[in-house]
Parts: C-alpha cells; structure tokens; sequence
C-alpha cells in the first residue's frame, strides 16, 4: 500500500453475495484492520461499541477505502444499480470495520488486561500499550472491569462455547473458499460442500470430534433425502448439524466473520429461489387437481341433469300416450317423432359436454 503512486487503486473483486473475492480481498480486508486502529478514525476513549463513533469519522473511513480501491462502483451504467451496489458496498465495509474494531479491542484486553491481577499493575508504563494514548487506555480498563462490560464478557463467552469447533479455513473467508473450489471443479459448490471442505483436513479427516458428528449426520440425511424418506434443505439439514445451542444471531449473513453462514447466510438466494419454484409448481398442481376434480363433478352433474331431462321426456311421453288412451286426440304433437329427436338432442349434447370437458382437462396439463 505505502508504493501506490497517487490516484492508483487496487481493483477487489466481488462475488454475487457482494463480498470480497480475489488477489486483493486479503488487503483490504488489512486496511480495514489499520483505519480502525487510528484513534483519530476510530476513537477509544469513551465509546464502547463502533456505533456509538461518529457519523463524521466513519464517512472519513469509508472515503478513505475509496481511495485507496476500486470496489466496482463505477462498473454499472444504470443508476438504480449503482445505488443498490453502493448501498452493499458501504454496507459491508462497515461491518469490517465494525468487526476490525472489536477484534482490536478484544486484542487490547488479552494482551494488556487479563495479563495483570490489578488496575494499578495495568495502569504501569511499562504494562500499557506503547501504541494507544494513556487517557485512552486508562479509560478503557475503567470500562473493562465495569460491572455491565463483565457481564456482556460472560455472555460472549458462553456464546463462543456454542460455535462451531474449529475449522480449516484459516484466514481465508468462506466466500474466497468457495471461489477457490468453483474454479478447482468448475461447479459452484453448496452450503454442505463448503461446510464439509473446511471442516476435513488434509488428509480428509475431521477436524474435531464435534466436526466429525456433525458430518456423519449430515451423511445420514443427505441418504435419507436421496432414499426419498425425508425433504429437507441444505440450510435445514445445516440447522440440524450444527451444534446445539449456536444462537442464530451468530450465523452472520454478510460475509465479514468466518462462519459457513457468512457465505450462503440462513437461506441462500439459491435456496429461496428453489422453494418458490417448487410453491409455484406446488400451486400449480395442486390447482390442476381442483380443476380435474371440478371438471369430473360438473360431468357427474351435467349427467344426472340429462337424466332428469330424459324422464320427464319419457314421463310426458307415456303420460300423453295414456291421454290419448282415454279419447283425446293429441297425433297431432307426433310424440314418438319428439321422444326420439328428445333422445338424440340428449345423446348429442353429452358428446359435446365429454369433448369440452376433455379439452380443458389438456389445457390444465
């Protein structure tokens, strides 16, 4: 960073999640790390979250990540695009450097805290952070051993007992991981093959026992899905796999923390788009059968109708006959010509009603 000539950036690279893929995913992911460790971007002295920085402070980071790379901003010609891209651009660099400046924190309070029993030892020269102001560190073990800081700690760690135990990802993100693996099998890989990809070491080992479970039982329902005995997702099957007791708030959706989550979020876009077709095919189908149904019961109906039709006529018929019996004269009506041009309307329209009713039954299909 300290070569590039002025006005030069560097180009990063983003997958179709919007995070940060490529050569220079590392480096800015390192900037990030720095801007936040300057107290005149990101103060120390009595703020106890990054939101509570100012609004002015974090507008200066974020010109500074502009100017130093090239995030693709530019890249879309439409104006609606290039809002919506800016808006997950600035979204994401803040959330790194949200996560930047609480690992700096985190690594201040290990390093220079928890190493001494008292606030007098800490407060030492020699004790102290050579690179944070003493005001500044004076306030922060203040902070440290307050009542509210102690129990947000224990939440923390009571939190971190329920995460995943250990992985093989390393430093790289689980989106670069998952480029990796596109570019090594020229197939983009699901939730389950990254989870199984960073979860084996070399050797195709699990990385812990609780890893190890965790893949032997998403083997088993993966064989149960393809067997047909269950339908379960690959965000469901993760649900069920990992550990008990991980708080969802914890499966980040945005890519900036080293969880498989970082990477397909709780549900995928992939996965989303899949249950909508499949609601809509379900939907579909099931209205095909309500058709189908209707078209049968109408059949059902129209029949008993032409039935009833049918022995009126032959009622009236027989009742005219029994008329005439008695010395009323009624030829002049031609009954049977009328029962029988009666029978051959009927057998007509009830050819007319099946081919209707079974050209809707193709239109459905």
């Amino acid at each position: 960073m300290a070569k590039m000539r002025p006005g030069e950036k560097l180009k990063v690279d983003f997958n179709m999640n919007g995070q940060p893929i490529g050569d220079h995913r590392a480096t800015l992911a390192n900037y990030c790390g720095a801007l936040v460790k300057d107290p005149l971007n990101a103060p120390l002295y009595e703020v106890e979250q990054f939101s509570q920085i100012p609004q002015e402070n974090k507008d200066k980071m974020w010109q500074l990540v502009l100017d130093k790379f090239d995030i693709g901003l530019d890249d879309d010609q439409e104006e609606e695009e290039r809002k919506k891209k800016y808006m997950q651009r600035r979204k994401f660099i803040m959330e790194s450097l949200n996560k930047k400046y609480r690992n700096f924190r985190a690594r201040l309070k290990s390093a220079y805290y928890d190493t001494e029993e008292t606030d007098e030892d800490r407060l030492k020269e020699e004790n102290m952070p050579n690179f944070v102001d003493k005001k500044d560190w004076e306030w922060l073990v203040k902070y440290f051993g307050s009542e509210e800081f102690q129990k947000k700690s224990q939440r923390n760690i009571k939190n971190r007992s329920c995460l995943d135990a250990g992985h093989t990802a390393g430093s790289k993100s689980f989106a670069q991981k998952a480029e990796d693996m596109y570019k090594r099998d020229k197939v983009m890989p699901g939730l389950l093959d990254v989870y199984e990809e960073t979860h084996l070491t070399s050797d195709k080992l699990p990385v812990t026992q609780m890893a190890s479970d965790a893949l032997n039982e998403m083997k088993r329902l993966l064989e149960q899905r393809k067997a047909g005995e269950i339908s379960l997702t690959d965000e469901e099957i993760y649900a069920k796999i990992k550990p008990k007791g991980k708080r969802n708030s914890r499966d980040r959706r945005t890519g900036v923390s080293p969880s498989i989550t970082s990477l397909f979020g709780e549900f995928s876009e992939c996965e989303k788009l899949r249950k909508e077709a499949d609601k809509a095919m379900n939907e579909a189908a099931e209205a095909k059968k309500e058709a189908i149904s209707a078209n049968e019961q109408n059949k059902i109906l129209t029949k008993k109708l032409k039935d009833v039709e049918r022995e009126n006529k032959v009622t009236r018929h027989f009742f005219e006959k029994f008329l005439n019996t008695l010395g009323y004269n009624l030829s002049e009506f031609n009954m049977d010509e009328d029962f029988e041009e009666s029978n051959e309307e009927y057998d007509n329209e009830e050819d007319k009603d099946e081919e209707e009713i079974s050209g809707n039954d193709r239109r459905h299909e």
